[in-house]
């Protein structure tokens, strides 16, 4: 018996795809100039495209941000998750939500920025859309809020709706000081300032001791 080659296979010929491109290069510009200060020119020219060709993966330059927050916001939800192997310890899975949320956030620092500095950018609809996920995110911490108050582990008076509002305030002012060239590492940046978030609503307080490193 006569073994016949296989038929060649055909190689389907693949477009490559900028859109990743484009969208990493908008935050880049945007973290450095501010959403309304960047052009579309500045962000063809940084993937090194034609501006006409822009219009083959985005309508406009607002699509770009939308992405931008949206895939933050998605990867820190999807990235901090931790606190939920501490159903049995408020105060533990409080800590750990706090650590998820700087860690997670300083891991995506670019797009951090521009989410914390440009979402008033964004049409009334699409930050409606971003704005009902963050609900949800929002009110996870409450409830492990509301638990920590129930076991008697927080100081009297806390409220969750403005520990929500006190700790991510605190949490995503680190985008407007912290310098990656700087004296401290992200994970000294994590557990300090967790530190501090907890005790501003622990019984007694319990602020650590003062930190012998500089902020870089």
């Amino acid at each position: 018996m006569t073994v016949q080659d296989p038929a060649p296979r055909r190689t389907r010929q693949r477009r490559f795809d900028r859109s990743e491109l484009i969208v990493d290069a908008a935050a880049e510009i945007f973290r450095r100039k501010g959403y309304d200060a960047t052009s579309l020119q500045e962000i063809a020219d940084e993937v090194g495209i034609l501006k006409g060709s822009m219009y083959h993966y985005i309508a406009t330059k607002e699509d770009l941000l939308f992405a931008i927050i949206n895939r933050n916001h998605e990867r820190i939800i999807a990235g901090n998750q931790g606190w939920r192997e501490h159903a049995d310890d408020p105060v533990a899975a409080l800590r750990s939500f706090i650590e998820g949320h700087l860690r997670n956030s300083l891991a995506n620092r670019t797009d951090s920025v521009v989410f914390v500095r440009d979402f008033r950018a964004l049409s009334e609809e699409r930050a409606a859309s971003i704005l009902r996920a963050q609900h949800a995110y929002d009110q996870d911490f409450r409830t492990l809020v509301a638990a920590a108050l129930a076991a008697g582990a927080l100081r009297g008076g806390v409220s969750p709706a403005f520990a929500a509002r006190a700790v991510f305030g605190m949490a995503n002012w680190i985008h407007y000081w912290f310098d990656p060239a700087g004296a401290l590492e992200p994970e000294d940046v994590v557990r300090e300032l967790s530190t501090y978030a907890l005790a501003s609503l622990l019984e007694g307080g319990g602020l650590p001791p003062a930190s012998n490193q500089t902020v870089g």
